[in-house]
């Protein structure tokens, strides 16, 4: 199977690429990195008619911490409502017979809830502070849905909490959760500061996801695509959160940090709770094993040590 991977040189997209290594499909990247703009129309047709994919994962999207998506909201809105139109109609143009596989960040979820469930998507609006990537996540699902009805493209929405591990930035500003606040106290621990600044009161409760194991989903997804429908948006949950300062306090730990956590209260926090209903999630995949946090966290800071001097 030939599968089309957008945004394959970021985050996310890095850990697609090692899965598929020895999957026996044909995987192909593109990404702004290897020269595709996907907010150009014509440029993203010619894509797909170049590789006339029979599946598409779409890891692209200008999205970066809770301070990047509020400072730079009509950026982000803009950016990435272009992509997702532009990725559509170059489906319906050049790839019809298609699949689009598309990574839903759990923002597009009302603001309010305590337990994210499928069915409650649409209850309420998205957390003022991820406004603007939050809706293009809600637009995403609507841009699948409408493009099924009138000219039959298929798609699969995984929706999906906080990710983290191995492969993305070093800049706190762009690097997803997590990982930033590992990349922080790895500098710190390295530098052996007296004391390292965190966002935030610590207090928000968020789900994690190994971006490994998304891929390993994605994976078996695929290869269940002539026998699964896909066709209602699923969570990958595992109906267990953590707050952020006890995140912060298993990092401590495991890099040996005994230094002065300086919680930058001016900071916004996000949403109270972000924690994913795994119902549906076992009912498609009761066999899945997710990576252990502890374990998780262990080969992010692996990955953070050799790429800061330590």
């Amino acid at each position: 199977m030939r599968i089309l991977l957008l945004g394959g040189s970021g985050f996310v997209g890095r850990h697609l690429v090692e899965t598929f290594r020895d999957s026996g499909h044909d995987l192909r990247t593109a990404s702004r990195a290897t020269g595709l703009d996907l907010t150009d129309e014509a440029a993203t047709v010619q894509a797909f008619r170049d590789v006339a994919p029979d599946v598409v994962v779409n890891c692209a999207a200008l999205v970066g911490s809770l301070n990047f998506v509020t400072r730079n909201a009509t950026e982000v809105l803009d950016r990435n409502l272009r992509i997702i139109l532009n990725v559509y109609q170059a489906a319906r143009l050049a790839a019809p017979s298609a699949v689009l596989v598309n990574p839903v960040a759990n923002c597009a979820y009302p603001g309010d809830m305590d337990v994210y469930r499928e069915d409650n998507l649409w209850s309420g609006p998205p957390h003022r502070s991820v406004l603007a990537y939050g809706t293009t996540r809600r637009v995403m699902l609507v841009a699948s849905e409408c493009h099924a009805l009138q000219h039959g493209l298929r798609s699969v929405n995984f929706l999906v909490p906080n990710m983290y591990g191995p492969f993305d930035s070093t800049d706190p500003d762009k690097a997803h959760a997590l990982n930033a606040l590992v990349s922080r106290l790895v500098k710190a621990r390295a530098e052996s500061r007296a004391s390292v600044e965190v966002w935030g009161t610590g207090s928000p409760v968020r789900e994690w996801l190994y971006a490994g194991d998304f891929a390993r989903v994605v994976r078996e997804a695929i290869d269940r695509l002539a026998d699964e429908p896909f066709d209602r948006p699923l969570n990958i949950g595992q109906r267990q959160g953590w707050s952020i300062r006890e995140i912060v306090e298993v990092l401590a730990e495991e890099l040996g940090f005994s230094g002065e956590i300086a919680w930058d209260r001016t900071r916004p926090d996000g949403a109270p709770r972000k924690v994913m209903d795994d119902t549906r999630f076992r009912e498609a995949f009761p066999d899945f094993v997710f990576t252990d946090l502890r374990e998780g966290i262990r080969r992010t800071i692996a990955y953070y040590r050799s790429i800061i001097p330590y």
